[in-house]
Parts: structure tokens; sequence; C-alpha cells
């Protein structure tokens, strides 16, 4: 027994010393600390040594010869796709590297090390370009694309751009990445979400922050990444939907110093401009600020996108079902788009309306010591915008049509502010923690007036409706994620705590007159007049728990526990008003429903890495309970549905090479209804368009399968993304519109209830196939895709199923022959069409012929011209059906050394014709949108951008995870 005690110790096993009165387990422990010492005395015959090999610009040099000497070894390796070489069992703590490749200067460098160190990871080493090489010769070991299993990433100096180029100029030039003229980013078919800086979030991630603010020849590289959250990216476990996010790498020479960019402009109609953009960067510490006031539409920060996947990213999914006004106007309601067609239209400046706006922003990055690093920022705006709508709603039932045509008029007052941070410690090599508070708020004060006529299939219960309503509503919300990570001593055994709680809190107050004119049996008006108190809180918190156990060589065992629990307390007081003015309360729409949301999911996966490729496969189980408890004047109601879902789970990821990857992923989540979907009391803000909850709804379950393949041809330049997702949800909740007639009136009534449903599905594919000629001269992309949505809808208690088609084809060209030249032209078609099973009802059919045409001509040194120009062809939108001709065009004079000074004449909507038209698809309910936008002005700007860099001091931060949080004294986690 002393022997195996002295064993079990000698393995670090000591723990275990006390179950040794157990003959079993003492014979199992001795086992076991047999192997780990045998193990442990294999390790001590030698030491792995690696390292990495790069350029000064930070690129990994391929094939290098390395050589290590000492006087017990002399061995040989190259670097990989990577830059990464590795010497396994050296002998000897101190040797000499010596480092080789063709066009680089050889580098010799001398370690001495202590005895007792079994594994040591070199400081990078950065290779000098030979200064007598023929510059007729280009030797590279690099590709400008690069594909990893869930990262697509370009080299910035294989693109060819012009001093005053910004981030996103760079971006309209890479393969797979398209950037529309309201500045939003799309790659490889998905909207990027959130962007980061040298792996950190720049203002809380915001997409046009960076993209239309940050200069272009600072970036060394972009990064498109599937991101799974903190949590995914150390672990390796990936669940769910990705977002797509755009992470962008500072070039080494431009990561100290400080730049930025001013700007101001004055035009006719009493149009102004003016901003200010300053960036101070010393390596890890970075500060950015930003302001802005016009009245020209353009906004630096986009509060009402962007994602907020801290961390936690919880498997059984949740959506907030807080919203609970209802405070349409007139006509038909439609709650949610299954399928949307825009028009393509140019626009001029971003958001429909007319906005004035001024913003500001400060954004924070630095290490506070080895250990500490923090960063975050803070956003404010305040936006003043009228908007004007015409709208043609068609719902479709068995007994005919009923036709809305309503004209919105809209003044809007927003405030919002937005505050997020975040801690990230790392006390030692295995253990990590970050902590992100976050807080936002949301001030709205809108005032509309609508007119509305509803033509009934019945003509005689035709009406018009007169809506005034005011509205003020307080948004602030608090949040908090934690995040714990520690690594064991045994390689690839991991565990992992996420933990989050949020708070939303909404205070709504409704001013709501309607105005009824009656056309049968005697024209008459019906007025009611309601003030509404809606208050709306709820409250999330989760927690996620990670276990990771090797087997064997390259497998890992994953135990996962997730908890979800979301509350809300929903209230709403109603009070109508006479004529007179006189007040009282109606029992019978005032309500307080309190409903919760509670998830508990349990996983166990088996994960499975190879250099080439990766593979996880298991099965969760997740039980749901969906509790209400609801106060009426009626009395007190309680309701519980209760649900119990098997979700298996697969990804499988292969990387031919650097340059092409194929990726298949299998997930399922819940979806909980929201507090108006769920809602016991009738809501009669419209008393011909009531809407009715249904307690008893069950929550939803979607289950998606991704299907990817990416490949970049290094000898043509070709590129090709294609994406193909299958997406089922059983239970859906989907509306019944039930008709009936009011007896007083004999007008239509139109109730809105609610149920659940099975047989809805979508299936999405997407390609982007680019080709270049010529060294990127010319560049040639063709983009599509299909989306197919099987809608279910219900009208009368009767089924109908829509199937929505919507089709695109695109083609642009990028044609970049000489330096004073820059054209891209491109056309798309878009097809949507929607038919029914119900043979009563109305097929739809609309389509878009999109024609761009932009370019840049630079002449006399230091004169620009550009142009801008964008025809739609709208076909079946009705009346609504407009076909716009934007032409934008502007002559630039620039000054200055480095041409850091322009002053610029530009004219905006040349022909007047700027507007939007939208399409929206809900079951069997058809929406189109006309809305006014900024339309023609003039305007003289001036801008002055200003930069000075230390490049020769400048050191390159740690370079990131794809995910963005290894930096320095991180641990490197196993990935899936």
């Amino acid at each position: 027994m002393k022997n195996i005690k002295a064993i079990i110790k000698s393995a670090g096993l000591t723990s275990h010393i006390s179950y040794l009165k157990s003959p079993l387990l003492a014979a199992t422990l001795f086992l076991l600390a047999a192997l780990v010492k045998t193990e442990s005395v294999k390790a001590q015959t030698g030491r792995e040594v690696s390292g990495v090999v790069r350029d000064t610009a930070g690129n990994s040099v391929i094939s290098a010869s390395v050589k290590l000497v000492s006087a017990k070894d002399s061995l040989f390796a190259r670097t990989n796709a990577d830059g990464v070489f590795v010497f396994r069992n050296v002998q000897s703590s101190q040797f000499v590297i010596t480092i080789t490749s063709l066009g680089y200067r050889t580098i010799n460098k001398r370690f001495l090390y202590n005895e007792g160190t079994d594994r040591l990871v070199l400081d990078p080493f950065v290779m000098q370009m030979q200064s007598n090489m023929l510059q007729t010769v280009v030797v590279s070991g690099n590709t400008p694309v690069t594909i990893k299993e869930d990262t697509v990433e370009y080299r910035a100096s294989d693109y060819k751009l012009r001093e005053d180029a910004v981030t996103e100029d760079l971006l309209k030039k890479l393969p797979g990445v398209d950037v529309d003229k309201d500045g939003n980013v799309t790659a490889q078919g998905k909207s990027v979400t959130k962007v980061r800086v040298n792996g950190k979030d720049f203002f809380g991630g915001d997409v046009r922050t960076a993209t239309q603010q940050l200069p272009a020849d600072i970036i060394d590289k972009i990064q498109i990444i599937d991101d799974y959250g903190d949590q995914a990216n150390i672990t390796g476990i990936k669940n769910g939907d990705p977002d797509k996010v755009l992470n962008i790498q500072i070039r080494r020479d431009k990561n100290k110093g400080t730049f930025g960019r001013a700007n101001a402009g004055v035009g006719d109609n009493d149009r102004y401009q003016a901003s200010l953009s300053a960036n101070i960067f010393n390596n890890e510490q970075q500060i950015s600020f930003l302001g802005n006031v016009n009245n020209t539409n353009i906004s630096l920060f986009n509060f009402g996108g962007g994602s907020s996947r801290g961390g936690g990213r919880s498997s059984g999914g949740f959506s907030g079902g807080s919203s609970g006004g209802s405070r349409r106007s007139g006509g038909l309601r439609s709650f949610g788009s299954s399928s949307s067609l825009g028009n393509g239209l140019a626009q001029t400046s971003t958001g429909d309306g007319l906005t004035s706006l001024a913003s500001v922003g400060l954004n924070y990055r630095d290490e506070w010591g080895k250990k500490l690093s923090s960063y975050g920022s803070y956003s404010y705006s305040y936006k003043d915008n009228s908007l004007l709508e015409n709208q043609i709603q068609r719902y479709t039932s068995a007994s005919g049509i009923d036709t809305t045509n309503s004209a919105n008029n809209t003044r809007g007052f927003t405030t919002n502010h937005r505050f997020s941070w975040n801690l990230e410690y790392k006390p030692d090599s295995v253990n990590y923690i970050k902590f992100s508070p976050s807080f936002s708020y949301s001030g709205t004060n809108n005032n509309v007036i609508s007119n509305s006529r509803i033509n009934s299939y019945d003509p005689q219960s035709n009406y018009s409706n007169d809506n005034t309503s005011k509205s003020l509503v307080k948004n602030p919300n608090f949040g908090a994620n934690l995040l714990l990570n520690h690594r064991f001593k045994k390689p690839r055994r991991n565990i992992s705590l996420m933990l989050n709680a949020n708070t939303n809190n909404n205070d709504e107050n409704d001013n709501v007159l309607n105005i009824l004119n009656l056309q049968t049996p005697v024209p008459k008006d019906s007025i009611q007049h309601q003030l509404q108190d809606i208050t709306n809180n709820s409250f999330n918190g989760g927690a996620n728990l990670s276990y990771s156990e090797p087997l064997g060589k390259s497998g890992n065992l994953e135990f996962n526990y997730n908890y979800n629990y979301t509350k809300y307390n929903n209230d709403r007081e109603t009070t109508g008003l006479d004529p007179i003015g006189a007040a009282s309360r109606i029992d019978s729409l005032s309500n307080d429903y309190d409903y919760s949301f509670t998830t508990h999911r349990i996983g166990l996966n088996y994960r499975f890495n190879e250099r080439r490729y990766n593979y996880s496969i298991g099965l969760s189980v997740q039980p749901t309970v969906l509790s209400a408890h609801s106060v009426t004047s009626n009395g007190t109601t309680t309701y519980r549905n209760t649900g119990f879902n098997y979700i298996p789970v697969a990804r499988f990821s292969y990387n031919f090479s650097r340059t092409r990857s194929f990726n298949v992923s299998y997930y399922g989540r819940n979806t909980e209804p929201t507090y108006i979907q769920l809602q016991p009391t009738p809501d009669f803000t419209n008393p011909n368009a009531p809407i009715y909850g249904n307690p008893d709804l069950n929550a939803e379950f979607n289950q998606t399968l991704n299907i990817r393949y990416n490949n970049f041809d290094v000898k043509a330049g070709n590129v090709l993304f294609t994406n193909l997702s299958v997406s089922t949800t059983s239970d859906k909740i989907v509306q019944n519109i039930v008709h009936s007639k009011d007896p007083n009136t004999n007008t239509l009534i139109q109730e809105t209830h609610y149920l659940n449903a099975d047989g809805y599905y979508t299936v999405n594919g997407f390609y982007v196939w680019s080709m270049p000629f010529q060294e990127k001269k010319y560049v040639l992309t063709f983009n599509g895709n299909a989306n197919y949505n099987n809608n279910i809808a219900y009208s009368d208690n009767l089924k109908n199923i829509g199937h929505n088609w919507i089709l695109m084809q695109g083609v642009r060209l990028q044609i970049n022959p000489t330096d004073w030249l820059e054209v891209y032209p491109g056309a798309s078609y878009t097809y949507n069409s929607n038919t029914y099973t119900d043979a009563n009802s109305t097929d739809t059919r609309v389509s878009t012929w999109a024609l761009n045409y932009s370019s840049k001509t630079y002449f006399l040194k230091s004169w620009l011209v550009g142009l801008d120009m964008s025809k739609s062809i709208n076909r079946g939108y009705s009346s609504l059906s407009a076909n716009p001709f934007i032409m934008n065009a502007y002559l630039e004079k620039q000054f200055f050394k480095g041409k850091t000074g322009a002053l610029r004449l530009q004219g905006f909507d040349l022909f007047n014709e700027n507007t939007n038209i939208s399409r929206t698809v809900d079951g069997n309910i058809t929406t189109d949108t006309q809305s006014n936008r900024l339309g023609r002005y003039f305007m003289l700007s001036f801008t002055y951008r200003f930069q000075k860099f230390n490049g020769k001091n400048g050191e390159m931060p740690p370079q990131q995870d794809p995910g963005g949080y290894r930096g320095r004294g991180m641990m490197r986690m196993p990935r899936g």
C-alpha cells in the first residue's frame, strides 16, 4: 500500500489517497497513476520548442527554413502555412536558431533557458526584406485571401486604394463583401452585426462607426468571422446561429500615432453638416472620439442594430417579448415579415424621412498592467425625424380581399445613450475572467397623424379612419455578463461558466384619437378617444456551464448545461375620454399580466479535432415552462404550459487548405411568445382591428441545417462563397384573422388571434463568384440568392399556406486600369412572388431591376470628379410603384502635402426622385410601403485629414484569436 501511495503522490493524484480504503478504487488509481507517471517520464526525455516567423507587415512567412543547433541537437524544420515551426525532443536548453527564406535577411539568434523547462514558445521572429533585391521581382509566400473554419481573411495591401480612402472603400473591393448606400455591410450573404479593432469591440461593435471613420491605410488585414460568443471562442464549443463579425487588424507601423479628420459643409435649403474624428493609438492604448451634427440624415451610430451576444450565447435561445404597445392606427396589422423586397435605390443618406441629428462618442482601450485589460465606449445621439408614408395592405381570405390604403405623417424625437465596458483579467496562464457591464437608454416622443380607408370585399362595410396619436416612451436597460474559465494541467481539460443578467424597462404613455367615418347605412362619425399607460418590465438571467474532458489524442467529451429564466411584468391602464373630456377607467381594456419562460438544457457532445478536419456530435434535452398570471376586473387567472424537446447537435468542418473549406452544422432553439401574443385582455386601440392574445400558446421550436463551402483559387485569383440553409419551426405562432361586422355601425371588424401551427419552413441559398483579370485591374463578380418561405396563416379559422419565393441575381464589375480611374458598374434583378393554397386568395408578383454606376476620375494631380447613379425599375407595386433615377455628382480640389485637405462641391439627387419602396409578407397579409427620403440639395464642404505615426517604434499588439480573446498572457484554448 505504501508503494501505491508513493506512486499516486508522484503522479499528482494525492487528493484521491483518502479513497484507498476500497481495494477496487486503490487498484484503479494505481493503474491510472502508473500511466500518468510513465507519460511524465517520457516527457522528460526532451522538450518542445516552437515559434512563428512573420515579415515586417505581420504576415506569416511560409516554408522558411529553420535550423536548431546545440551541443546535443541538430534539427531542421520548415514553417507551415501559418508561419509556425515546431521542434520536438530537443535535448539541450541552450541552442541557436537560424532562419532563412528567399528574399529575406537571415536570422541567427541564441537562446539560454533553464534545464527544467519542458515546453518553450519563442517570441515571434520578424524577417527583414533584402535591400538588394531586384525591384521587378516580388517574392511572397502569402495569399491575399485565407479561408479558415470560421474566418475569411483579406490582406489589405492587395487592394489598390487612394490616400483618403476609409475602411468602407476597402470593403467594397473585397470579394464576397457588399456595402449598400446606407453603409450596411453584408458578408457571404449575411449582415455584419459587429466590428472589432485588433480583436476588441470598437464603439460597442457599431459597424458604420468603424467602416466610415477609420482610414484604410492603417489596415493590415480584414477578417470576416462567424462568431459564436465569448464562451465559444475560448472553449471551442459552438452552438446556435453565429453572428457575422468584422475584425480590423491595424498595421504594425500604424499602431502608434494620432490620426483623424474634420469636416464642415453648408448647402442650399438650409442644409449643414459638421463632424470630427480623432484617434490616439499608442500600441495597446487606444482612445477615439467622434462628433457629428447635421440635417442630412447622416448618423454615426446605429442604436437599433448590432449584436448583444456578449458571451453566454444561450443554447436554449430566448427572444424578448416585452413590447406591449400596439398603437398602429387604422386598417390591417402586420406583426412581422417573413420576407422582404427592397428596391435597391441609391441612397444619399441613411434612413427614411428627413432627419436632423447630433451625436458624440468616446471609445477607450488599454492594458492596466500585464494581467488586466480594459476597453469600452459611450455613445449619445439626438434625432429629429419627419416621415411621410403611403401604404397599401392587402389581406387575403376565403371571403375575398380587404385592402387598406393609408397615409401616415410622423414626427419623432429620439434620445439615445449607450454605455458598454469590458474588463479582462488573466491572473495566470490557466485562468481567465471577463466582466462586461452595459447600460442603454432610449427616449422617444412621437406624434402621428394617419388617414386610412378600408375597402372590404363587402362594399357595405367600407369605412375610413382618421387617427391622431401621441406617445412618450422611456426605455432604460441594464445588463452584465461574467465569464469564468479554467484550464486544468491535463491538456484539453477545461471548465467554463458564463453568467448573464439583463433588465429592460419600457414605460409608455399613449394618447389615441380615432374618428371612424362610416359610409352605410347612414354616413356618420364614430369617435373613440383613449389614454393608455403601458408598462413592460423584463428580467433575464442565465447560466451556461461547459466542461470538456479529453478522450484520446484528438477527442474531447463535452458536458454542457444551460439555464435561462425570463420574467415579464406587464401592466396596462386604459382610460376613455368622452366628447367633453370626462375620463373613466375602462376595466375590460386594462390588465396586469405577468409571465415567465424557463428553460433547462442538458447536453453531451463528442468532439474530434485533427489538423485538417474536426467534427462534433451530441444530443441535448430541453424542458421548457411557460407560466403566466393575469389580473383583470373579472378576477385572477393562472396559466402554465410545458414542453420537452430533444435537440441533436452536429458540426463538421474540413479545411482542404488555407484557401478552401467546407462546413456543416445543425442546431435547435426555442423562442417564447411575446406579450402582445399572450395577453388575455383584448387590445381595442383600433376598434375595427382588435387584438386578442392567447395565453395558452406554446413556445416555438426552430431547427436549422446550414451548409457552407468557400474556395479561393490561388493561381487564378477566383473566389467562390456558397451557403445553403434549411430551417423548420414547430409550434410556429401565426395569426388568425376573424371577420365580423359591428352591429351598430355595419363596419367590418377584423379580429387578430394567435395560435400555434406546424408546417412553417424556409430554404435559403446564396453564392458569390468573383474573378479578377490583369492583376486585379478588372474584377467581375456574380452574386445571387434564392429564398423560399412556406408561410402559415389562418383566416376565419381556415388554414391558408403562402408560398413565397424571392430570387435575386446580380453582377458587378470593378474597373481600375490606372491610378486615376475607378469605375463600378453593376446590375441586379429581384423577383418576389406569393401564391396561396386558398383558391379565393389573390397571388402577387413584384420585381425590381436595379442598375448602378459609380466612378472616380482623378486629373491634374489634385482634382477629382465623382459620379454615382442608380436606376430602379419596379413592377407589381400597385399604385405605389415608382421608378426613380438617382444621380449624385461632385467636384473636388485637394490641397496640402499628402493631399490632406479637400474642398468639395456636391449635388445630391439631381433629379429629385429619391424615395423608398418595400414589400413585406406575413402569412396572407402583403404590405407595400412608400416613404419619403432626403431629396435634391447642393453642398460645399471642406475636409481635413491629419495623421502622424511613429512606425519605427510602433509595436504590433498580440495577434488576436478570430474570436478576439487571445491577448497577451492568454492561454491557448482548444478550438473546435
